[in-house]
């Protein structure tokens, strides 16, 4: 038996048992063809789809791969819509398909229609998706769908194997906090006069992504239409094909991409579109971008993005662009806290007792000072050394805190507070170091152990940068210098693995705080280590 005959062989099934519970109505239609007769099936949604698209998916050849429906709704009433959810997950359960992507949009970008949620439902071949629309309780289905939504694009097809699996964060610190006029300034600072955003993008829907702090990943759900044959802006001569141009807007985009943390997770060639559609939408992909600023460095703001930008813009002709969310992974803006991203530096002074033991007294400037630089770079550590009779002396900084806040039990009775080269500083701590550590500070990835009672806070939305040993052990970065690197920005500290000699079996990882974090010191003692740059972490308990 052939393939089609298999699908044939279900779809008889189907319109017999159209047949056959219609016998008994005078009013039954019995030369409806049997795209007609599946329509049907489709209840009061049926006026969305087309007979065409029912009967190409009648003839659809079984490859035996999964196939996968792309759904993309205006949703009128949100209750409604709940229940068509609930009775979605159960024919889907029942049959062995599954929901694969699902997603919230947040802006449109690009187009006309007004979509708000996508679904993409994997079913395990052709023929199961066949089953679900025999039965019953599909026509229940698309009743409940109709009475809460008012538009819809459903397209078919079977998606490209990826390579890959989307994840990371991206923060860029110089794209916080910033209000609708900062946005536009940057915006505008990017755009020479001679860049498009791209593709007839909403320029108020960027804008709002530079307005936005928000930190967790979002998704970009395309539907894409080629030209048959590329049509570049500057009206060169060309042989491609405009789904070849675009192809090679995608090789050329990846690596950009990658280096914002950010790939595509759904790339699917449209087999079927099942809806009425002036377009016949030809391709479908959905691209994870690890937040708003991994986008707008990768696109908006990044000019280097504009000679691939060309190849895309010669090859698709229609495009739908939506920006959704995943529900579950929306996290709030981090409400920076006094200490993120604060300057400060920190003098050590060695005990001058001698032995192979080290021991300094650690004094900080924070909150007496933000360390001038021109102070700092006068500051002379042997002279230091003499002034305070220590053994010797050590400049710690510039630094930089990636904590929001701390809490700190202070000892007993007053600060002391000294001066150096003008730079006023109080006795913040007292650190054992660990040994093989020298008079010009810790040896890197080995445990000091500092006397002090602090709670470091860090707020939900947050990344965070952590050290991991080859015992599981974690170390979370508290803040970060340039003392070894004088460039080292807080947004170079996502890619920090790339320069760091880490020892054999020790890991480097970015995470993104779900909720607020505290992290305790141990009776009064804090375990902390540095890595070869000099970036600080304490031990998480």
């Amino acid at each position: 038996m052939t393939v089609w005959l298999k699908i044939s062989a279900v779809l008889f099934l189907l319109v017999a048992g159209a047949c056959s519970n219609s016998a008994n109505d005078d009013n039954a239609d019995n030369s409806l063809s049997e795209a007609q007769q599946v329509l049907q099936q489709f209840g009061e949604l049926q006026d969305y789809f087309t007979e065409e698209a029912i009967q190409a998916l009648l003839d659809y050849e079984d490859s035996g791969r999964p196939v996968t429906l792309l759904q993309l709704m205006s949703i009128t009433d949100d209750e409604i819509f709940e229940r068509y959810e609930e009775e979605a997950a159960a024919l889907w359960e029942s049959i062995g398909a599954s929901e694969r992507f699902r997603s919230e949009v947040f802006e449109q970008l690009i187009g006309d229609r007004s979509l708000d949620q996508s679904r993409a439902i994997e079913f395990p071949n052709i023929m199961v998706l066949v089953s679900a629309i025999d039965s019953p309780a599909f026509i229940d289905l698309m009743n409940t769908l109709a009475a809460a939504s008012d538009d819809h694009v459903w397209v078919l097809g079977e998606e490209d194997p990826l390579p890959f699996t989307p994840s990371g964060s991206y923060f860029d610190p110089a794209l916080q906090n910033l209000n609708r006029d900062n946005a536009i300034a940057v915006v505008e600072a990017a755009n020479d006069g001679s860049r498009d955003l791209g593709l007839d993008s909403d320029p108020e829907a960027i804008i709002d992504m530079v307005v936005s702090d928000a930190p967790g990943p979002f998704w970009m759900v395309n539907l894409i239409d080629h030209y048959e044959q590329a049509t570049f802006p500057d009206g060169r001569d060309t042989d491609l094909s405009g789904a070849e141009a675009d192809a090679i807007y995608g090789n050329a985009i990846l690596p950009t991409l990658l280096q914002f943390n950010s790939l595509p997770e759904l790339v699917m060639p449209v087999a079927i579109v099942l809806t009425d559609e002036e377009i016949k939408w030809e391709e479908a992909a959905i691209v994870r971008y690890a937040s708003r600023d991994a986008f707008l460095n990768a696109f908006p703001l990044n000019p280097q993005a504009d000679e691939a930008l060309i190849f895309k813009e010669a090859g698709v002709e229609n495009t739908l662009v939506y920006a959704s969310e995943v529900p579950g992974t929306v996290l709030p803006a981090p409400q920076s806290g006094p200490l993120f991203n604060f300057r400060y530096c920190e003098v050590l002074l060695f005990d001058s007792a001698g032995g192979a033991d080290l021991r300094a007294d650690v004094y900080n400037s924070m909150p007496l000072s933000d360390c001038p630089q021109n102070l700092w770079d006068a500051l002379d550590a042997e002279q230091i050394a003499s002034d305070f009779s220590a053994r010797a002396a050590a400049l710690n900084g510039i630094r930089f805190w990636v904590l929001d806040a701390i809490e700190a039990q202070l000892p007993p009775g007053l600060p002391v507070i000294e001066n150096f080269g003008g730079i006023t500083m109080r006795l913040a701590a007292s650190v054992d170091l660990a040994p093989g550590s020298g008079l010009n500070g810790a040896a890197p990835y080995e445990g000091n152990f500092v006397s002090r009672n602090t709670v470091w806070h860090y707020v939900a939305g947050r990344q965070v940068y952590e050290l991991e040993n080859p015992d599981g052990v974690r170390y979370r970065m508290q803040s970060f210098t340039r003392g070894q690197d004088p460039d080292q920005q807080l947004v170079d500290l996502q890619r920090l693995e790339q320069k760091l000699e880490l020892p054999m079996g020790w890991s480097f990882h970015v995470r993104l705080l779900e909720e607020d974090s505290e992290l305790l010191t141990v009776e009064g003692i804090a375990e902390v280590i540095v890595d070869d740059l000099g970036n600080t972490y304490q031990r998480v308990p």
